[in-house]
């Protein structure tokens, strides 16, 4: 108990002359210390950092576009070729589809541009169930569409073409994109 006791009365001291130089990064690293100091006088051989009881959140989010103008057929789906995020692994450039790694609220979003003199019309599915849809309008024009999904783990969400053969334009400025990312 006495050890205890010297080790916070140290600890006092040193905050005392930390706060003085206003260092807040010293302060936490002095309160990191000392709680770590205190978890092995309690008996424990782990540090406090390295304790399970500290949940680390796994980020979850990808975005994808398209490298490359594509002639799409009638509901096909859209494979975004170009992977920028896929933290969590959820996103298949192979087949376009995002599959939700965990249950969760998740915010996704599409961009698409049409050829010159040309429209193209798509929607965001979730599994077998279209939900928002995007028109570009003619020439080289660009539609969105944004909708926040209550999605279980393992349920998909991608974006399909709507009903007739057109071509989608992107280029090396990747102006057709698909992205989301877990809210909550």
């Amino acid at each position: 108990m006495l050890r205890t006791t010297l080790i916070f009365f140290m600890f006092l001291m040193m905050i005392v002359k930390v706060e003085s130089a206003c260092d807040t990064e010293l302060q936490n690293g002095l309160l990191q210390d000392l709680l770590n100091m205190m978890m092995k006088i309690k008996g424990s051989n782990q540090e406090l950092s390295s304790c399970k009881c500290q949940k680390k959140l796994q980020a979850i989010a990808f975005t994808a576009s398209l490298s490359a103008s594509k002639s799409m057929g009638p509901l096909e789906t859209v494979k975004f070729d170009k992977v920028w995020t896929n933290a969590g692994k959820g996103y298949n450039p192979n087949s376009g589809i995002f599959t939700a790694p965990k249950k969760g609220f998740y915010q996704i979003t599409a961009t698409m541009m049409s050829q010159s003199g040309k429209w193209f019309h798509a929607s965001i599915w979730k599994n077998d169930e279209k939900t928002v849809g995007l028109y570009t309008g003619q020439g080289h024009k660009t539609g969105s569409a944004s909708i926040v999904l209550n999605l279980k783990k393992g349920d998909r969400v991608f974006v399909k073409h709507y009903n007739m053969s057109q071509t989608i334009y992107s280029d090396s400025n990747h102006y057709t994109m698909f992205s989301g990312f877990l809210i909550s």
